[in-house]
């Protein structure tokens, strides 16, 4: 899946930042698609309106990603997008070592 139809698909986290950077690499895209589908499940469409992507993108090599989340689900926000850059970092470091 590509970056326009990750953002097409779960448009209403994308509505108020500036969406998925062109320096995103594409094989990074699965991770983040993966990241939109489970806020997507997790999120109830009543506090939908409050969490949007302000920004993802590569930043020095690894994932950066800013968001404006309810309070409530801060914590496994958080830890959901940890997880996602923890998963880049580890897909980077096995391509660095395989070269």
């Amino acid at each position: 899946m590509g970056k326009s139809e990750i953002e097409n698909r779960y448009a209403w986290q994308f509505r108020g930042g500036r969406g998925i950077d062109n320096c995103v690499p594409q094989d990074w895209l699965p991770i983040v698609e993966e990241l939109c589908q489970t806020i997507d499940r997790i999120i109830p469409l009543a506090d939908r309106p409050g969490f949007y992507w302000l920004d993802i993108k590569e930043k020095r090599g690894g994932l950066s990603v800013d968001y404006v989340v309810p309070t409530a689900m801060n914590d496994a926000i958080e830890a959901m997008v940890d997880a996602a850059i923890t998963q880049v970092a580890c897909m980077t470091e096995r391509g660095a070592s395989s070269a």
